[in-house]
């Protein structure tokens, strides 16, 4: 099994799952077109935890149709024993995989049978014993894998929060281009790697937003700012997948010096170092050391290798997500310190983010509380100690 994303003619990239002679398989991929208001990461996740499943029906050599529909169907055991079972197993079968990307490949699979027995369902006449069935047969499916969700341990909160003061000092310093030891084969690829995370450690920037800038989205004067703007499909990018603003546009101003200058100074002379390098021409902020429009696969190797290199310093959890969750915590305490209320907190996070929703602003309100409740009560444990002395 294998997937494999294609680029649409009107450069919408979608994947698509081919069995072991290199067809596609009807069934799934209708699922995915579906689906296809999703980003294509999470349809690309969604294949892969597809595969899985048909992996796992080529070996029993089931056909899903067939078996979906035939007086004896899929029994308990096949569901919660054998199936659950593979989808517990990595992709090498020597171990298994986390309680969060098993409930991951679950969910999908579930979904997946849900709509296929619906289309199967929508086929038949209402009236028809078989409708009946079917519908009965459905109802039992989802229950099965319903009850094989896994409980996930207790995490360790911090490792989900942003970095503390300390580490992202430490994380800015070290990708400083002005720095001696600063991280980076060349200049130009210091600058682009200072900017890179400036933007979303600063401007809140998700991986794929800061991947679609091009020039013209930065404004350098005496109000500097970056601009996020949703554009149509560019089908001359060919990366795969390709990065894309999901959320609302927005106008960010930019009031970190040190970063403006560096923006500029990398627009202006070390940028074209960079396109030099590489035979096609971009618009793109953010280029590759070849050159070429840096992918997001480039941007998870980035902070790979900042963690390996500064174990001691950069906590494990480093990467563009809690870079972003550092900026929102850190607005959000901003904001209650300037004294504006929850909802107003909340309504300024949901536009400085892009989101659409209020209520995904509350993760940050209540780690803000949490952390104003930590403060309070070691206040309170000194003014105890110096009582007692």
């Amino acid at each position: 099994m294998k997937v494999k994303v294609v680029t649409h003619p009107t450069g919408e990239q979608i994947p698509i799952i081919l069995d072991y002679d290199g067809l596609p398989i009807p069934a799934p991929n209708e699922y995915l077109l579906s689906r296809r208001d999703k980003s294509t990461n999470t349809l690309v996740r969604n294949a892969r935890e597809l595969s899985i499943l048909y992996k796992w029906l080529y070996r029993e050599q089931i056909d899903l149709r067939k078996k979906l529909t035939d007086p004896v169907s899929f029994n308990s055991a096949q569901i919660n024993s054998v199936l659950v079972e593979q989808l517990r197993q990595d992709r090498d079968q020597s171990k298994a995989v986390s309680p969060i990307t098993f409930n991951q490949r679950l969910t999908t699979v579930r979904q997946f049978i849900n709509w296929y027995m619906s289309v199967l369902i929508s086929q038949l006449p209402y009236s028809s014993n078989k409708f009946k069935s079917l519908s009965e047969r459905k109802s039992v499916f989802n229950e099965w894998l319903s009850s094989s969700f896994i409980s996930a341990p207790p995490s360790i909160k911090h490792l989900k929060k942003g970095l503390s003061k300390e580490e992202s000092n430490f994380l800015m310093n070290i990708l400083d281009p002005t720095f001696i030891h600063s991280f980076g084969n060349n200049e130009a690829v210091k600058y682009r790697n200072f900017i890179s995370v400036g933007l979303m450690i600063y401007c809140g920037l998700r991986p794929g937003e800061l991947l679609s800038l091009r020039v013209e989205d930065i404004t350098i004067g005496s109000i500097s700012s970056v601009s996020i703007v949703r554009r149509k499909p560019d089908l001359g990018d060919i990366r795969k997948p390709r990065p894309q603003v999901k959320r609302n546009g927005r106008l960010l101003p930019i009031e970190n010096s040190e970063l403006v200058k560096c923006l500029n100074e990398y627009i202006v002379d070390l940028r074209e170092i960079l396109e030099d390098k590489s035979e096609l021409e971009s618009d793109y902020l953010i280029l590759s050391d070849e050159g070429e429009p840096l992918s997001q696969a480039s941007i998870t190797q980035f902070f790979h290798l900042l963690r390996s290199k500064y174990s001691q310093d950069l906590p494990e959890n480093l990467s563009a997500k809690s870079l972003r969750h550092t900026f929102s915590s850190r607005m959000e305490i901003a904001m209650r310190e300037a004294g504006l209320s929850e909802q107003r907190r909340r309504e300024a996070l949901a536009h400085l983010r892009g989101d659409s929703s209020l209520s995904s602003q509350d993760v940050y309100i209540a780690q803000a509380v949490e952390e104003s409740a930590k403060e309070a009560l070691r206040k309170y444990q000194c003014s105890l100690v110096k009582e007692n002395n």
